[in-house]
């Protein structure tokens, strides 16, 4: 199953913050998009969910236009995991996961026993089962963003979106939350994730796209697009690609993204 972008532009009101992206993501390829702040990510990422209205362009499932307006039928093809999320009630974790099966029922049923089964099978596909019966508010932000992948996966989408989805994690968190994206994959999910990381691009990713501030879009495979001139453009900073060896046995090379940074001599107070 395809994704497709084309030349999508979109905004608010009659001012466009996002022009002619095109893309296409294919099941079990992950797509991560970088950029700098106020170039338009969060626009273009409700642009591709619906939450905005397009200005132009189109975007597709495997050459059928998305219909915007069925919203459950859109959530049975395309998950969401929010960057932050804050319930205003106190749920159990698994009533929490539980409600991604909303896109299957009718205005007047609840939840099944096999609902609550399959919530409890994903909690244990993703290593927090532990999770269960804790309450959601108490939990750590690593475990809540665990919580909600588990929550889109409930609807059994084709496609999923994940909105920086290692914001404010720390070291452990985000690898832990990166090894369940490249799981996903694997698994024959579509996968697009923001992120101010290049580093994860390189970690989980197929593909990768761009966005700078004069609002070109550049995308194409990792190695093609995270370079160190494209992240120069985009970011205004120098960076290296380096090389590192992470395994003894089968010397296993993964790329890394190293900023150069000037030097400042406190006493003289002058960049060296």
């Amino acid at each position: 199953m395809n994704f497709e972008a084309k030349d999508v532009c979109a905004g608010y009101a009659d001012v466009d913050i996002v022009r002619d992206v095109s893309f296409t993501l294919r099941s079990g390829e992950v797509l991560c998009l970088l950029g700098p702040n106020g170039v338009g990510k969060t626009t273009l990422f409700k642009s591709l969910l619906g939450f905005l209205p397009l200005h132009g362009g189109n975007i597709s499932l495997d050459g059928k236009p998305l219909c915007f307006s069925d919203y459950k039928r859109q959530a049975a093809l395309i998950g969401y995991v929010p960057q932050v999320h804050e319930p205003p009630f106190p749920f159990q974790v698994l009533d929490v996961v539980v409600m991604g099966s909303i896109v299957r029922m009718n205005y007047f049923s609840g939840p099944s026993h096999g609902e609550y089964s399959k919530a409890e099978e994903i909690l244990e596909m993703l290593g927090v089962s532990y999770l269960s019966n804790k309450v959601y508010t108490e939990i750590s932000g690593g475990e809540r963003q665990m919580v909600l992948i588990a929550r889109a996966l409930m609807q059994e989408p084709k496609f999923l979106m994940m909105d920086e989805p290692t914001s404010n994690l720390d070291f452990g968190n985000q690898m832990r939350v990166l090894q369940q994206v490249q799981m996903l994959a694997e698994q024959g999910m579509g996968i697009i994730m923001t992120s101010h990381f290049p580093d994860h691009a390189f970690l989980c990713c197929n593909k990768a796209a761009v966005m700078c501030k004069d609002t070109s879009f550049k995308v194409g495979s990792v190695q093609d697009i995270v370079t160190e001139d494209v992240l120069h453009k985009a970011y205004g900073i120098r960076v290296k690609i380096a090389y590192v060896d992470t395994s003894e046995e089968n010397s296993d090379m993964v790329r890394t993204c190293v900023p150069i940074m000037h030097k400042i001599n406190l006493s003289r107070k002058e960049i060296v």
